[in-house]
């Protein structure tokens, strides 16, 4: 096997292994999902309804989420390593780059600079061509916009905490979802997610115009609980965040990297 070819191999084993965990993921969740976890309580004369998270889900997700994401950051590791032993040259710019190497992901522009970044700025890449390093320029998170810069941005974030400080936290989280009908005729459907201790009207009544008939159903989803962290990504389930992260290593990271190496 050529070596050029033993990066690719190696981080497809671990997106494959990553996709495994997804599904013991799964497992779990759906184990927790059906012992029905969460509490719907009305009040006195049913004015106000409350929803509440009785058990918190397994640490084993925790666990096993942050392994999800080693295999994936170690997959980038993998490609980018590949990609600069490929060039012999890149020992005599940087003697021991093999130490510092990694795919850089980097959240926040330098102070004073503005992107694109030049080599320079990105240090420990010593070596790669001017369509690699273009590339990896362009999927960095400091780009606010792009599902795979979003995404580099999130696997940076929650690798981070699960390696340095802590598993990351997983909550359960109570979809709502309600059809209401007014004495008008009017009716309202949707859903919503709910956090745990939320309370909302039992009914309504829109400008003179009351509700007439409510149907409500709840059911619990368990969501990563790093929204201070991961912002807005929080409000997706743990099985599918992590899923939309494995798809865009796998389908933009690793087939730029198949021409790359």
């Amino acid at each position: 096997m050529a070596k050029s070819s033993l990066a690719l191999r190696s981080a497809k084993i671990k997106l494959t292994r990553a996709r495994k965990h997804i599904k013991s993921i799964e497992l779990s969740i759906a184990k927790y999902v059906r012992a029905h976890p969460y509490k719907v309580t009305n009040s006195k004369g049913k004015k106000t309804t409350k929803v509440t998270v009785k058990k918190t889900p397994p640490p084993e997700i925790s666990v096993i989420a942050g392994e999800v994401i080693y295999q994936i950051r170690s997959a980038l590791d993998h490609l980018i390593f590949g990609l600069i032993k490929k060039n012999p040259a890149a020992y005599a710019i940087e003697p021991d780059w093999e130490r510092r190497c990694e795919f850089p992901i980097i959240l926040k522009l330098p102070k004073g600079k503005t992107a694109p970044l030049k080599r320079k700025d990105i240090q420990h890449l010593p070596g790669i061509s001017d369509p690699a390093f273009t590339f990896i320029e362009s999927v960095q998170p400091y780009y606010v916009i792009g599902a795979t810069n979003n995404a580099l941005r999130i696997i940076g974030l929650l690798s981070n905490i699960d390696k340095h400080r802590r598993l990351n936290v997983v909550i359960g989280r109570i979809r709502k979802k309600e059809h209401i009908r007014l004495a008008s005729g009017r009716t309202s459907s949707g859903f919503s997610m709910l956090d745990s201790g939320t309370e909302f009207p039992s009914r309504f009544n829109f400008s003179g115009d009351p509700t007439v008939y409510v149907n409500r159903r709840y059911s619990v989803a368990v969501h990563f609980g790093e929204r201070a962290e991961i912002g807005d990504a929080g409000a997706l389930a743990v099985d599918f965040l992590l899923k939309f992260l494995l798809e865009h290593a796998e389908t933009t990271i690793l087939p730029a990297f198949e021409v790359l190496l």
